[in-house]
Formats: structure tokens, sequence, C-alpha cells
């Protein structure tokens, strides 16, 4: 009998850590059911000669929970191989649905804050978030770890209190109902934004949490043998914050975002670390989420915020007619320069990387379109100016309407970023369904492989695989994440030669078809649960993923 799939001739990389072999891997079922040499036949065969054959990988940490809606093949990630993603991170998802006043809108309203305007109230078919899992059963095209959420749950038992006060105790035993349901319908674990976390801007509900409640839904999660994730990783290094105190409290294994570097807080790489490493001698199971990449930030004249705050920019702002005339003025550039250097006033952003971060992404004029794709130093050299003056020049030349990018926002120190990603604490993730000036994050997987991997060499190819699938799902406590007999049949194959992330410097201002479409050179097939799920550059309108944690994770005894 043949098998339903064999995958023949490449090299087997097990998501171990061990050195490939090259190996046929067969599949019946939703099942690798061999991996050898001279396999038998299969129903349908793809040759992976020259190729890897690998573990699906695994996202960490994204926002795709209304995204599955709207493109539920698991565009953009599984066009690079990710079988399996994380959502309902930070305390923000679809479900529960608050039952009071216009219950759907409050929530929406919300999510379009935190995640980005695509999100709307059309499609919604579910109330509560076993509901929400089983609207995604049979409905999406990869594997679906799904975390209970703190903001949905506080919306839907609270209200509109949910913004304004910390939760009373009949509220409390409420929400631990609810959250108990969620993790016995599927939820992999809870996840919040605990006050003191970046989110607390947007009027996030959790963020008016008390840390008993945080910790006793947390908690809740620990007694299935799941997570807790939370957003503000940061603020672990921040006493004040009251980070360390919540942590101490909490018997779930712990994954935090934010494991990044800001601007002026370079030291908090190699801290966090430490930080995780001594908490780990202590018996607490502390990752962060890294996104692989150094940030960017779109800017313009409306919003140039590396000079916010500073005393001559805050006064030419406030004379918008007079703006060209004073920016033409090197008196007024030397002036700027003179506060940035120093910190006068109040600047927003702390740490600068020098005018060679500074690109020109989308010129006005048609005269001008040659300078796009380029930065202030290129220009500069070209100019015989200095890079300042060739970039106020170019600006004001395009009349001020160029769209620009800062590459570096965060992240911005390639060494320390390198020793994130390294870590055996650090977990690869996106945010993909969330913020979409950064949107090129989708790629990362290819990014660990192809710049991080093939040109930096700071992984061996067995190491890398690694770090995107074993790794992941050992601390998800996933049956996924290995090549292995009797293991679902989650897999990719690629060409480690070729494999690109199609990172550009213009990145999409709005969600669209073609955008999320779009598959990566090197990405041969990708398979889930035994199904080809992309092959050819092509997604197959086929949805085997698997949604609750009975179908993803190891089971605890």
């Amino acid at each position: 009998m043949p098998f339903d799939l064999v995958i023949r001739n490449g090299l087997v990389i097990d998501g171990t850590g061990s050195p490939g072999i090259e190996a046929d891997v067969a599949v019946e079922g939703d099942k690798i059911s061999a991996i050898g040499k001279h396999l038998g036949s299969g129903k349908k065969e793809i040759d992976a000669a020259g190729k890897v054959i690998a573990p699906g990988f695994i996202d960490s940490h994204t926002h795709m929970d209304y995204f599955l809606v709207l493109y539920p093949h698991g565009n953009p990630v599984v066009n690079f191989g990710v079988t399996t993603i994380v959502i309902g991170d930070c305390g923000a998802s679809c479900a529960p649905v608050p039952p009071k006043g216009e219950p759907l809108n409050v929530l929406v309203n919300y999510l379009r804050r935190v995640l980005d305007k695509y999100v709307d109230a059309k499609d919604w078919k579910w109330q509560t978030f076993p509901e929400y899992l089983g609207y995604l059963k049979g409905r999406v095209g990869i594997n679906v770890g799904a975390l209970m959420p703190h903001t949905p749950v506080r919306l839907t038992v609270m209200g509109e209190a949910a913004y304004e006060r910390e939760a009373r105790p009949e509220e409390l035993d409420a929400m631990k109902r609810m959250v108990r349901e969620g993790i016995e319908a599927g939820a992999i674990g809870f996840s919040s934004s605990p006050r003191g976390g970046p989110a607390v801007h947007a009027g996030t509900p959790s963020t008016f949490a008390s840390q008993q409640e945080i910790i006793e839904l947390a908690n809740l999660a620990a007694e299935y043998g799941g997570c807790f994730q939370f957003n503000g990783f940061g603020n672990l290094l921040k006493p004040e914050s009251g980070f360390p105190a919540l942590v101490e409290k909490i018997h779930a294994r712990m994954i935090g975002n934010e494991f990044r570097l800001r601007p002026g807080e370079k030291d908090d790489g190699p801290r966090a670390i430490a930080y995780m490493e001594e908490a780990k001698k202590k018996g607490k199971d502390i990752y962060g989420v890294v996104i692989p990449y150094q940030h960017i930030r779109r800017f313009g004249i409306e919003d140039c915020f590396f000079l916010e705050g500073l005393p001559t920019w805050e006064a030419i702002r406030k004379a918008p007619a007079g703006m060209r005339r004073q920016l033409g003025d090197q008196n007024v550039r030397r002036k700027l320069e003179e506060e940035r250097i120093g910190g006068a006033g109040q600047p927003a952003f702390p740490e600068w990387l020098g005018w060679g971060r500074v690109v020109f992404e989308r010129m006005e004029k048609t005269s001008l379109k040659s300078v796009e794709g380029k930065n202030a130093e290129e220009i500069a050299r070209v100019t015989g100016k200095s890079p300042g003056d060739a970039f106020f020049d170019t600006w004001l030349q395009d009349d001020l309407r160029s769209r620009c990018i800062y590459l570096g926002s965060a992240n911005g120190h390639e060494k320390i970023l390198a020793e994130m990603i390294k870590s055996r604490r650090g977990l690869i993730g996106t945010d993909v369904g969330a913020h979409l000036d950064r949107f090129f994050w989708h790629g990362a997987p290819a990014r660990v492989l192809g710049y991080w991997c093939r040109e930096k060499k700071l992984f061996t190819l067995e190491e890398a695989v690694w770090k995107l699938t074993g790794f992941p799902a050992s601390k998800l406590k996933l049956n996924r994440g290995l090549l292995k007999v009797g293991w679902p049949a989650d897999i990719t194959v690629f060409d480690p030669d070729t494999f690109e992330d199609l990172v550009s410097e213009e990145l999409p201002e709005k969600v669209d078809a073609q955008e999320v479409r779009r598959h990566p050179p090197g990405m041969q097939a990708v398979v889930v649960n035994g199904k080809t799920v992309v092959e050819g550059g092509e997604c197959m309108d086929i949805f085997p993923g698997k949604v609750t944690r009975q179908e993803l994770c190891i089971p605890i005894g």
C-alpha cells in the first residue's frame, strides 16, 4: 500500500538540533509514518533534492485572531513555512464578546486601537471563547494555539467599569469561571497586559487589574499545564513597575512580549538574559519573545519623531507657515543638531544611530523618484553635503511631502540583538496581525534561516531550524516541532541557499490580499497535519489546522 505522501531525497533536519541526514519522509493520514532511505511509493510525492525537509515553523507571538477570519489559509505566515501560531497574546482577542450595551462595538473599538483599523464587526459569529474556537475549527489552514485573553474577559464581566477600576470579589470569581471554561475548551494558557506595561496608554482594561487578579487568573492556566503570556517584558527589569513582585507569585511558565532593545536602553538585552537565567535557578521559567529584525518607524513632517521635544523644533511646528524658510536656514539646522546632541528640552527619541538610518521611502515629485530607497548619508556622498543638510534639502525639494523611515527605532544594536536571538531564553515571534507599519515581520523564519544563519553565521542550519521548531514547541508544550514517527505531519520543504524574507523598505500601509499572499523564494512546500497547504508558491483551499490544546499539546500528567 502506498503512503499518502512521500517527500524524497531531502536533507532531513528533525528539529532537535541533531545533524541532518539524507532521507525520505512518509506520511499516512495526519501523522509521520516513516523516515529513512528508499521508502515505498506515495499517492503524492514531492522531490526535495537539494532542499531541507524540516518540521513546520512555530510563531510564538501573533495577533492573527481576527486576521484568520479574513485570511483563513494562514497568510502571510504559512507562506514562510509557519504551521503553528499563537494568538490571544497581550490579553487581546476576539472573544468572549461583552453582553452589555453595544457589546460587539466595545470590543471591536478596543481591538482597532491595539491591533489596527482592519478589525471590524462583520462576520463575527461567536460570543463565548469556546464558540470562537469552534468557529475556527475546520476553517483554518494552520494550527492555532489560542491564549485566553484578559481584556475581553474583563469587558464581558465588568462592562465599561473594566476601564476604570479593579475587580470586586464576585467579578473576579466570574472571570475565573470564564478563564477556566476557555482553558477547558482548548486555550493553551492565559495572557494579559498588566499595569505598567506599554499598552496602558491605549486604555487597555487589563492595566486596571490588581496584581491579585492577574495572579489568580494566570495560576488557573498553571493548573492545566498552560503558560502565562504578558506584555511589557522590559518591566521585569524595573522593580518600581511591580512586575518582579508579580512574577514571584505566578506558577505558570511565563512568556513576555517586548523582549527588545528600546532607544537608549541597549544594556537591557544582556540584563534581561541574565535576569531570566537567574530566575531559572530559582525555579521560575521565563522566556521573552524577540522579533529578529531591527524595527523601523515611518515618519513625515507631521511626526518627525527624532526631533520631537527639542525647543527649536517645537517652535517651528507652532508656525507652519514659516516652516520651509526656517528649515532652510543653516543657523536653525545647527541649533536643532546642537539640541539633539545635547538633549535639550524633552526629546521623545533619546538614542540617535546616525543619518544612515534615515531613508526616503516615497517621494511625491516625479523628478525625485531616483532618491527613493536612499538614505541621507548616501545622498550626502553624491551631493557633497553633510548628511543633515542632505536630508533637509531633499525634504524641502519635495515640498516636505516625502515619507521617510528610520531603521532601528528599536533593536538598533545588531550585536546585542544577535545575543537575544541566540539566547535559550528568546522565542521567535512576529506580532503579525497588528502594527501594519511593521508588517514585514511575517518573514521571521526566513530572516532567521537567511540573514542570521546563512549570512551572519549566528547558527548552524540545524540550530536555526531547532530555534524555529523544537525549541518553541518544548516551551509551549506542543506535540509539534519535530520530525518523529508517530508525530503530527507538520513539515516544510525549503532551499537553505535561497530562502528569503522579502523585506522591503516600502512597507504596506494597509492590509490587502496581494500583500498577504506573496510567497518567498526558496519555500517549496508546506504540510499541515499531513495535507499540503502550500506548494509551488500557491496556497491550497484546504483547512487542516488544529485549534485546541487537546489537539496541539503534549498531555500533562
